[in-house]
């Protein structure tokens, strides 16, 4: 059995207000299968640019023992998100360029043929070339929903027809849900019966989570907050454990595995927030040596 996900890869830049921290491989889906790395094989599939900060995302999780067989190397440059502690942008600091493409470099059409019969698959966005990939396999499939893209401009019937009875477990952002919430005048409890999961998380941020599970809401109050540090990659730390959890207990849903479950991810949750970058807690960031027109551009590392 492996934990697998695909798509582009990205590379995140890390700013203590102007001042550079360092550079790691990114991408929310990534963050995940890093995270569960230590406990399963993983591999990731999808494509990346063919300059420095592409080597490094691909580097970044090489060393954490995924497979990484199946990343193309694509011309152009890789996606790049610039983070400091109040959130993140598309455009870097310093020369102001755009490095978050749109559209995606991935070839989804061949991603069905790597997919083994017992691999489990994790998503991060609910694009549709994502999604399609999902209608040629069987396989067990979470999803963290941290943006709807243009998803949110289709009608109920559409969006829950892409959606419902495919995840065992669903993660949403709180602005997520807010937007879903606003536009269809559906609550969590309708969201979770149309969508049929085996359990739906909504992210209500430093306030906590509500966990939604064989029709129960429970809210998980976030008791005695930490300061954070810088929280990018907290949400991917605290749906990874979920995911562990919930394969250790074989897909059995009880109030156990659900306490467990929560314990783990909120303590690492915390763990990450109190740190630099999302995956900090196992790998450092990579810092830049030198680079030839901006940080963005040619870079060495040291």
């Amino acid at each position: 059995m492996r934990i697998i996900s695909y798509g582009d890869l990205y590379i995140d830049y890390y700013f203590n207000s102007e001042l550079l921290i360092g550079i790691c491989g990114g991408k929310s889906n990534a963050n995940i299968i890093s995270n569960l790395s230590r406990y399963y094989k993983t591999a990731f599939f999808g494509a990346v640019g063919n300059d420095t900060q592409g080597t490094i995302a691909i580097k970044s999780l090489a060393k954490l023992g995924v497979d990484v067989d199946n990343i193309e190397i694509v011309e152009g440059k890789t996606k790049a998100l610039f983070i400091n502690p109040s959130g993140y942008q598309k455009d870097c600091p310093y020369c102001g360029r755009t490095l978050s493409y749109q559209g995606l470099k991935t070839d989804f059409d061949t991603i069905p043929s790597l997919i083994q019969e017992d691999d489990i698959i994790v998503l991060d966005s609910a694009n549709r070339e994502s999604l399609e990939v999902l209608k040629y396999v069987q396989n067990k499939a979470f999803i963290e929903l941290n943006h709807l893209g243009d998803l949110l401009y289709e009608s109920l019937d559409e969006f829950v027809t892409l959606l419902s009875n495919r995840f065992e477990i669903i993660n949403m952002s709180g602005s997520v849900y807010k937007n879903i919430r606003k536009k269809f005048g559906i609550d969590s409890l309708d969201l979770y019966e149309l969508l049929n999961p085996q359990v739906l998380i909504i992210s209500n941020g430093k306030s906590g989570v509500d966990i939604i599970h064989d029709g129960i809401l429970e809210e998980k109050e976030n008791i005695d907050p930490i300061p954070v540090v810088e929280s990018s990659g907290a949400k991917d730390a605290f749906f990874s454990e979920f995911i562990r959890t919930y394969l250790e207990f074989e897909g059995n849903i009880d109030d156990k595995m659900l306490s467990l479950a929560y314990m783990r991810a909120s303590s690492l949750a915390r763990f990450v927030e109190s740190n630099y970058g999302a995956r900090t807690h196992l790998e450092p960031l990579t810092k830049i040596s030198n680079y030839k027109g901006c940080i963005c551009e040619s870079i060495n590392i040291e």
